[in-house]
């Protein structure tokens, strides 16, 4: 399962305890969803990570890689959803979750937001966790993932919340890479150093990943390791609540459209994720979009565009809490 299920079924759970909007944590909103080969809250989440154990026959203890794995790890990413056939977004995808009070997207304290990140270069635990899980599951997934971020803002005002599963793309405009770049190349400028003295050094610099960028320094004589961390914020402009399309009281899917093409096409693309994750849809004749998790759910929602400032096209599958699309 990827993406799109993982999407209604928190929209699902939200349309039926609205209230849950505001009250409940991320971390429960995306319990709502499973399987995950990898959950970094596994205290709040503790009784959740044993029920998916128990079902998969496997012993936390060496999913996790250690005895200690009921605490929470606080590393990248806090989910990683299990690998399926056949999806074409999220299969396997890297899940992060930034809650805020303001408007603001939370800051990236721990890793700069990416599109897509390779398994074998997060930490030492999830790579255990996720590499265990998909082996007792027989599952061949790529080392490279999507990225996915659960976002909410305005937490605390039921009125103007917004809870969105964001495509990396929307915050990645840049390469990492390159943005890394850049910074060297300011910090360079900001010391007066000449474009001659510092071409030389700069592309070794942009080489360097932001985790080893980030390594605590041990230095001879030195009574504290020092380290360089590098953190983010998000600009108005990669702020998709910021947009007029992603209204108040809606939970919003948001992926990069695969062209410029027409809304037709568009909207047969969005089924066809649908239907390729196991989801049935079909059009009322007002235009909305009805999605059914089988048994477990049936959801009214509407495919909406929004034109990205920095980054073209995305297409947005949105519900919208405590009232029916007219």
């Amino acid at each position: 399962m990827g993406i799109c299920r993982l999407f209604f079924s928190i929209a699902s759970y939200l349309r039926k305890n609205p209230e849950q909007l505001t009250q409940a944590t991320l971390e429960s909103l995306a319990a709502q969803y499973r399987p995950y080969a990898y959950v970094g809250a596994r205290k709040q989440l503790h009784e959740f990570v044993l029920q998916e154990a128990q079902e998969m026959g496997i012993d936390p203890a060496e999913w996790f890689g250690t005895d200690e794995w009921q605490k929470d790890s606080g590393a990248f990413p806090d989910f990683v959803l299990a690998c399926e056939a056949h999806n074409p977004h999220g299969n396997g995808a890297l899940l992060e979750l930034k809650d805020s009070a303001g408007e603001q997207v939370a800051s990236f304290n721990s890793t700069l937001p990416s599109a897509q990140k390779q398994v074998s270069h997060l930490t030492k635990m999830v790579q255990t966790a996720v590499q265990f899980y998909e082996s007792k599951r027989g599952c061949h997934c790529p080392d490279k993932r999507d990225c996915f971020y659960l976002v909410r803002t305005k937490r605390k005002n039921s009125a103007e919340c917004r809870v969105s599963v964001i495509q990396g793309t929307f915050f990645e405009t840049i390469p990492n890479r390159e943005l890394l770049r850049l910074l060297w190349k300011h910090l360079f400028e900001q010391a007066g150093v000449s474009t001659e003295q510092y071409q030389t050094i700069l592309n070794s610099l942009a080489a360097l990943e932001r985790d080893e960028v980030a390594e605590s320094r041990v230095i001879e004589g030195a009574a504290v390791k020092p380290r360089l961390r590098i953190m983010s914020e998000v600009v108005a402009k990669a702020n998709p609540h910021k947009y007029t399309e992603i209204g108040e009281r809606t939970v919003n899917l948001i992926l990069k459209a695969p062209s410029e093409d027409n809304s037709d096409a568009h909207e047969h693309w969005i089924v066809n994720c649908l239907t390729t994750d196991n989801l049935s849809t079909r059009v009322e004749p007002n235009g909305t979009l009805i999605v059914s998790g089988g048994s477990d759910y049936e959801t009214a929602c509407r495919v909406v565009r929004i034109e990205h400032k920095l980054n073209g096209l995305h297409l947005v599958i949105q519900v919208q809490l405590d009232e029916e699309f007219a």
